[in-house]
């Protein structure tokens, strides 16, 4: 008899980085996956169009919770988890990273005494006022297996207490996924029309930009965010694909946008790869994106005071901006010097062979294997 295993999704980062693990499930021998997306991500331009690019079937259980307060989405989550749970008959809960679908998840097989598997175990920010920070260390502290994506988190969740037996490293999924698709994504035209539309040829180089993180989507803090920004783009052209949540708050506060930053609509995930491949760097508070953009070897420089990808600022291949408009512009000025650039992608070939990363869905396949799956019953 196989044993029913459910993924759950519902964002643009879970969509990308299950991707390589969702057909490896399907295909395992013993194995029914029941693929459930929470909807958390809830129009086509912010999560269908990553399952048509990267050919993912779809779910079987959907419950569109779409946008609503912490409180409200964790709770449609919570409830509609538990359902799928007692219709489907579910044995092992999979959940990926921080988000609210993460945590509504996790919390509704832990109460029914179902084990939870928890993808990209152990990341801190170390502050938490981050609402993604309070639901990393919740899932950690009720999940059953811990996969974590490199020794410091590793380490971080030996230092909070949980047991090594349950521990396994097993790397990063966005990282395979950037490298897999990045050749789909090398002959996309968004770079070449954004570029013309800003006046400017096709081979200009340029940033990368995307900004999300509800620290920075403030009335407080975006001001100032955006004008280090519009400096920034004295000295590079900027295309900024535009998440809904800032773009709402750029029109309430009617923020002046330079004419050398071109806003874009929210974008797939294969021309979001050509904008990385084609930048000379990215400014993101994003902690999906810092990873995909170190896989692509683009610098990275990060809209934040802290991240969970601390491997990355260690190695000197992504920096700290902060959000403030003088460091914006400060640090970011002395990043995007000819040497300081060229330092920091030769630290992402560096990084690159000492980890010698990828093939992280498969050592997640076989941590599951061997600790879930090895006595399945006949």
């Amino acid at each position: 008899m196989a044993r029913t295993i459910c993924t759950v999704l519902g964002t643009r980062p879970e969509i990308i980085k299950l991707a390589p693990l969702i057909p490896l499930l399907d295909a395992e021998p013993g194995v029914k996956q029941v693929l459930l997306h929470t909807g958390q991500h809830y129009s086509f331009a912010m999560d269908a169009v990553f399952f048509d690019e990267l050919g993912l079937r779809r779910a079987d259980v959907q419950l569109a919770v779409g946008s609503s307060s912490h409180a409200v989405q964790t709770a449609a989550i919570l409830t509609g988890v538990e359902q799928a749970i007692l219709t489907h008959g579910i044995e092992l809960m999979l959940v990926l990273g921080d988000t609210n679908s993460t945590l509504g998840a996790a919390l509704a097989a832990a109460k029914l005494g179902i084990p939870v598997v928890h993808i990209e175990a152990g990341c801190r920010s170390f502050v938490r006022t981050m609402p993604e920070e309070i639901n990393r260390v919740v899932v950690d502290h009720c999940a059953a297996q811990l996969l974590a994506p490199n020794e410091s988190a590793h380490k971080q969740l030996i230092q909070e207490g949980i047991a090594a037996r349950d521990i396994s490293v097993v790397g990063s999924t966005a990282i395979d996924a950037a490298r897999a698709f990045s050749a789909r994504a090398s002959d996309r035209s968004i770079v070449a029309d954004s570029l013309r539309q800003l006046g400017l040829f096709h081979n200009t180089p340029f940033l990368a930009c995307t900004v999300h993180r509800a620290e920075n989507t403030t009335t407080d803090v975006l001001p100032g965010l955006v004008r280090g920004l519009n400096r920034l783009a004295e000295l590079h052209p900027i295309l900024w694909p535009v998440h809904p949540r800032t773009q709402r708050l750029l029109d309430e506060l009617r923020l002046s946008i330079s004419p050398r930053v071109m806003l874009l609509p929210p974008l797939g995930y294969l021309d979001m790869l050509a904008l990385l491949l084609g930048a000379r760097a990215l400014c993101t508070d994003s902690g999906g994106l810092q990873e995909e953009s170190y896989a692509l070897g683009t610098p990275v420089l990060i809209l934040r005071n802290e991240t969970e990808w601390s491997y990355l600022v260690d190695a000197g291949c992504a920096t700290l901006l902060g959000n403030r408009e003088d460091d914006i512009v400060v640090r970011g000025h002395k990043c995007l010097t000819e040497s300081e650039h060229q330092r920091m992608r030769h630290a992402a070939q560096v990084l690159t062979k000492r980890l010698q990363d990828g093939g992280a869905a498969q050592r997640i396949m076989q941590a599951v294997r061997q600790r879930w799956l090895s006595q399945v019953r006949l």
